[in-house]
């Protein structure tokens, strides 16, 4: 695993982490009732939103319109956050996106308070621990494919910002947006303890195998559940973990993915009317489902399985 030096050195590994894009109607053929287990999705039901450890923070202050218009094209936008993002959100941080679609470029700046722990586990996954906590200090900006990812730590304020279709090989102009966007944000307030402890924090203990295999059929037959990391930091990911949630892969013994769900601590705020983050529907032709498990949230896919099997596998997540 290669070592990041301290500055703006270009790697040759892409960190970019893709927005997925969710769509306002959900897709022909992808369930959309609420599925067997849930509670309705009533707002006054569902727990509330969390709250940013950046409160007030808006998106034009973090990055002002005419440096969005400079960095992106004139056509740049505020795009809404999808469900993506919920753990950064659960984690008391703050993102902020805009795309330019006819030029091709965008950019989406994720901020959170409790930095010193995630530039630590950033560090941890370059294996660069002759790191300093030095103000604004930019370490592994990396560049490939037309995309740059910039981490950086400022007291207690960490930040990723991932651009894309933007002319900066060298990720020069991509730091300098974020050493700009952390001068702009505040102090972090104390973090809100957790609205709810981890349920499971093993996948074959939320999904057993064996339950799985019984509703995929021999196709899975010799199914095993594999990280879903990579050699890189996501800070998605790691708000993810830090939350206790799960994000889990099954795959077949040839290396299929057979079923991807996602456990979200405290996170059915997302089924709220006025969640700040876009709709829950996956995009494509696979089946996805979604419910709350108390105040949980929890997601399902099953690429190739039909809709029953789908809500079956469900249904044994949400127990």
């Amino acid at each position: 695993m290669p070592t990041i030096a301290r500055g703006a050195r270009v790697l040759t590994i892409a960190a970019l982490l893709g927005v997925l894009a969710a769509c306002s109607a959900p897709p022909s053929g992808v369930p959309t009732g609420t599925p067997a287990g849930s509670a309705p999705n009533a707002s006054a039901a569902l727990p509330p939103a969390p709250t940013s450890t950046f409160p007030g923070l808006a998106c034009d202050a973090l990055v002002p319109d005419a440096e969005v218009a400079s960095f992106l094209g004139a056509a740049a936008a505020p795009q809404p956050l999808t469900v993506d993002d919920a753990p950064v959100l659960q984690d008391g941080g703050t993102v902020c996106a805009w795309a330019d679609e006819a030029a091709d470029t965008s950019l989406t700046v994720r901020i959170v308070g409790d930095g010193v722990d995630h530039w630590a586990t950033f560090n941890h996954w370059y294996e660069h621990t002759d790191w300093s906590a030095s103000v604004g200090e930019i370490n592994g900006t990396m560049c490939s494919d037309g995309a740059c990812s910039v981490h950086a730590l400022d007291g207690e304020r960490f930040i990723e910002v991932d651009a894309a279709g933007v002319d900066d090989p060298a990720g020069t102009r991509t730091e300098e947006l974020a050493r700009a966007a952390l001068a702009a944000a505040p102090v972090p307030a104390p973090a809100a303890p957790p609205s709810s402890a981890p349920t499971s924090r093993s996948c074959a203990t939320a999904l057993p195998v064996d339950i799985a295999v019984a509703h995929l059929g021999t196709a899975a037959t010799g199914a095993s559940y594999v990280s879903t990391a990579t050699p890189s930091y996501h800070l998605v990911q790691d708000s993810l973990q830090r939350v206790g949630g799960l994000d889990c892969r099954l795959l077949s013994a040839d290396s299929r993915e057979l079923v991807r769900f996602t456990v979200l601590p405290g996170g059915a705020w997302v089924l709220r009317e006025d969640s700040p983050v876009g709709a829950v529907d996956a995009t494509g032709s696979e089946h996805s489902a979604h419910a709350r498990r108390g105040d949980d949230w929890v997601r399902l896919q099953a690429p190739g399985a039909s809709e029953e099997t789908t809500r079956a596998l469900l249904a044994e997540l949400l127990g």
